[in-house]
């Protein structure tokens, strides 16, 4: 193996690191953004749990409160 051909290998890996580091580039960039949908959904799921606890507790009581009205 001569000084060529050494060349030429390292500028095949030289190529395939830049390949790989725009691979990874663009997977970040991807969960980035699901990641950010997921909290979105977190939060969304928290209030829609913290309305059906206040609705769970507050119905009854309102319902209560007419029957004794009636």
């Amino acid at each position: 193996m001569n000084n060529q051909d050494i060349y030429q290998l390292l500028v095949k890996h030289d190529e395939r690191l830049k390949n790989i580091y725009s691979s990874l580039g663009r997977i970040e960039k991807h969960l980035d953004r699901l990641n950010g949908k997921v909290a979105d959904h977190d939060t969304a799921i928290t209030k829609l749990q913290t309305i059906g606890a206040v609705a769970v507790i507050s119905i009854p009581i309102i319902i209560n409160v007419i029957m004794r009205i009636v």
